[in-house]
């Protein structure tokens, strides 16, 4: 489909839930800290389909300007009404078509954003074009191969071809149309292939404390505990990976 998914709040309303979103801001946060990219403060953050603000309000301390962008009526509502921090705002406006200016921006936020975009070429050359020489985007991407699709918690639903993935979505009463566009890692880098990578995911993996990740690893679980080299035999098969991306010199 190519339509746009409006008020993806009102569905999944865990997205707007801050007990939800907490350690995913301070996974984002501890990466970013360990790259050393929290230093910057006349610099301008956007995260793109900010829907509840939690990642801005994470970013306010950190940045002169953050500016959150989504088409969700209702999580920009919440943002708006919730936001304390006067250096940060919320635009109601597509992904594809940033209002900033070229090289104005120091950090991108688009976690978890791509598959519910229609045009993933358009997105990704708006980041290129909004971000500075020097910037860096922070791309939280699920992979198409996971198990339990993140959405709707539906065994196997970004597997199967859309038409079946609609009616499955019908019959298990979640919706009428499976919207997201669900991609593997090879297709994951295939769209990010214009930027160089700087893949953040295994690290994450091996230390969950450093990187604030207890809420998806346990620190003395199976997969901390994995051989590194095994850990990149199944690394294709993960269920979601983190990059920092940069456009390439």
């Amino acid at each position: 489909m190519n339509e746009l998914q409006h008020d993806l709040s009102m569905i999944t309303p865990i997205l707007l839930d801050r007990n939800h979103k907490s350690p995913k801001v301070n996974k984002m946060l501890a990466v970013l800290q360990d790259a050393g990219l929290l230093d910057r403060p006349e610099g301008i953050a956007l995260d793109l389909g900010c829907s509840g603000g939690f990642f801005c309000e994470g970013l306010a301390q950190y940045f002169h300007r953050i500016v959150g962008i989504d088409i969700d009526s209702t999580a920009i509502d919440f943002a708006k009404e919730n936001s304390v921090f006067a250096n940060v705002e919320y635009l109601l406006i597509n992904s594809d078509d940033i209002p900033l200016p070229d090289e104005s921006v120091e950090l991108i936020i688009c976690n978890h954003v791509y598959e519910h975009v229609p045009n993933v070429s358009k997105l990704f050359s708006e980041i290129a074009r909004v971000l500075r020489p020097d910037g860096v985007c922070y791309l939280g991407a699920a992979s198409r191969l996971v198990v339990i699709e993140p959405h709707f918690k539906l065994p196997f639903l970004s597997w199967l071809p859309k038409w079946l993935a609609h009616r499955y979505m019908r019959v298990c009463g979640k919706g009428d149309f499976y919207y997201e566009q669900l991609r593997t890692y090879w297709g994951i880098r295939n769209m990010i292939k214009n930027f160089s990578v700087d893949d953040y995911t295994l690290k994450i993996i091996k230390d969950p404390v450093r990187y604030c990740a207890q809420d998806m690893i346990k620190p003395s679980g199976i997969t901390a505990r994995l051989p590194v080299g095994l850990l990149k035999v199944i690394y294709p098969f993960l269920p979601s990976f983190i990059f920092l991306i940069r456009k390439k010199v």
